[in-house]
């Protein structure tokens, strides 16, 4: 069990440096879009006056409130937007028929497993496709969903070890992470893209003009920075969760592996990514539709690292 805590800690810590990571290129990009509205004479001279507070960093603070806003927004909603597209029902208590209990005592069984002083709302989800997930902003908050076909395919234990997956991903922190993350990509292309617009021509002064080049290579090479940053970072809490389901299944990481084959050979009979019309659940969900530039690890590596765990 040790071996799982060290993998979660480790996990962590590369993540949040990601985090660290986004922060920074998000107020930079802020900075070189204010270094072009005061018209600064140098790039050092900018950074200097906007960090010192001199000239108020307009354009960076303003960037900042609207990052908060709109993470407001997603916190407050969040549910009602991950849920949209589907018919889905929320499982309270022991359920209204079997197989919803049978739901209830799992989450029960694996909250008990976890020692937590909180239930996550647990939802089925009517969906043609086996998937799940778990959002929430925090403990209060926190919600699993299980697709219907999911819930029908998998055995108890193969059901179990998928809830456990997901009520891991709430227990590590990492939903926040991700939110997070989603929300500040999106703004800062918006930013780049209206930084080396807002002041056409090139009668600016020579920092001006430097930082307006940085944020027109930036309108390239950003995306890209964003695609890479967030695989590693929802890879990375894949393999954190997996671990932590695994520690919740009493260091048996078979059920973990034979729910991975399952779906993932579901997947491969149909494609499934014209069917989900929520997109925003796509990094959130177990499996992800597509290999080439997937936010998740593939089910081959996650196999595989499982089964060297339960080798030892």
């Amino acid at each position: 069990m040790v071996m799982f805590e060290e993998i979660i800690a480790k996990n962590k810590l590369k993540t949040n440096c990601v985090i660290v990571l986004y922060l920074f290129i998000f107020v930079f990009i802020g900075l070189l879009v204010d270094i072009v509205r005061i018209n600064a004479p140098s790039l050092s001279y900018g950074f200097y006056v906007l960090i010192t507070f001199q000239v108020l960093p307009v354009v960076t603070l303003v960037l900042l409130g609207v990052a908060a806003c709109v993470i407001g927004y997603t916190i407050g909603n969040f549910q009602r937007i991950l849920l949209s597209g589907n018919e889905y029902k929320e499982i309270i208590n022991r359920g209204e028929n079997r197989i919803e209990s049978e739901l209830s005592s799992i989450l029960d069984e694996l909250i008990l497993e976890a020692r937590l002083e909180f239930r996550p709302k647990l939802y089925l989800m009517e969906a043609p496709f086996m998937n799940a997930f778990a959002s929430g902003w925090h403990r209060d908050n926190s919600l699993i969903a299980l697709t219907t076909t999911l819930v029908r395919n998998l055995t108890r234990d193969e059901v179990k070890a998928v809830m456990a997956h997901e009520l891991s991903h709430i227990r590590h922190g990492d939903i926040r992470l991700t939110l997070m993350v989603g929300v500040l990509s999106n703004i800062m292309l918006l930013v780049v893209n209206y930084g080396v617009f807002m002041f056409l021509g090139n009668n600016r002064d020579n920092g001006a003009n430097i930082a307006r080049n940085i944020l027109l290579i930036f309108q390239f090479i950003l995306p890209l920075i964003t695609i890479v940053l967030q695989m590693f970072l929802s890879r990375s809490r894949e393999y954190m969760a997996d671990s932590g389901a695994v520690y919740l299944m009493n260091g048996d990481s078979m059920p973990m592996i034979r729910a991975l084959q399952k779906i993932s050979d579901n997947y491969a009979k149909s494609d499934f990514s014209q069917v989900d019309n929520n997109p925003t659940r796509s990094a959130l969900y177990i499996f992800g539709f597509k290999e080439m530039f997937s936010t998740h690890p593939s089910i081959e590596n996650r196999i595989r690292i499982l089964q060297r765990k339960s080798r030892r």
